[in-house]
């Protein structure tokens, strides 16, 4: 017997900001796991934990994911490409138990803008079995886009 394989739903996701600080700081707001803790969850419901992290090409970050006492998604992310407070390039995948849900190549641009800066975040994702995962990642990246300016604030 073949059991037929979930079917897979492609979204290609384009955030912009502007925020009122310069690329170094915005880029240290992505290399730093402390401070990507302090604004990566999107809500306050919402927990994020670094099992792992090594913010280097080559590098892998391990962390957990959803309800704050219930993290039931397993998020690794693998950078491919860091061009220091200009970009950073990783591949993403999430996954529920042994159960893959996405696959993501994130780019996040860094550039100078009037102001501060300007920050473009790319998200090609193929989500398997739904496109709940596309809706929740857009979702999760607007929220915790968002949440930046607050990390700039401190």
């Amino acid at each position: 017997m073949t059991i037929a394989a979930p079917p897979v739903n492609h979204d290609t996701i384009v955030l912009e900001r502007l925020y009122a600080a310069s690329p170094a700081r915005v880029f240290e707001a992505f290399e730093n796991p402390e401070a990507r803790t302090r604004w990566g969850a999107p809500s306050s419901n919402t927990g994020l934990v670094y099992d792992e992290t090594d913010f280097r090409v080559g590098g892998t970050d391990i962390s957990r994911c959803g309800p704050k006492k219930n993290l039931i998604y397993r998020v690794e992310t693998r950078y491919w490409d860091i061009v220091p407070n200009t970009r950073i390039v990783t591949s993403e995948v999430v996954s529920e138990g042994a159960n893959r849900l996405s696959f993501s190549l994130i780019t996040i641009g860094i550039e100078a803008a009037e102001g501060g800066t300007k920050l473009t975040l790319t998200d090609q994702i193929a989500a398997f079995g739904g496109k709940s995962m596309i809706d929740g990642s857009r979702a999760g990246f607007n929220a915790a886009l968002d949440n930046l300016h607050a990390e700039f604030a401190r």
